[in-house]
């Protein structure tokens, strides 16, 4: 009981809360504050998206090449426990 009532106490503590009005004026200057900033140049984008082009490029490399090596150490290793079964 005494959760039930905290719960309406809380869930009524925002009754008497009054809407907040914005200034007339407000959306022109975020408006203005927006236009106002710096844009970035194409050409950066063009150079941070080749990067990151090559750098995905390099990183699948890597990945089928450490896929290639982990497959023939795990081959090797096979191998040899097959011909003993044993680990030590």
């Amino acid at each position: 009981m005494e959760k039930d009532q905290w719960i309406q106490t809380v869930l009524n503590s925002t009754n008497g809360i009054t809407t907040v009005m914005p200034s007339d004026d407000l959306l022109a200057k975020i408006q203005l504050k927006i236009k106002q900033q710096e844009k970035v140049a194409p050409t950066t984008v063009w150079w941070i998206a080749a990067s990151i082009a090559v750098l995905v490029t390099l990183n699948v490399a890597l990945l089928q090449k450490a896929k290639t090596k982990d497959n023939s150490t795990s081959s090797y290793l096979e191998h040899t426990l097959n011909q003993s079964n044993q680990l030590y």
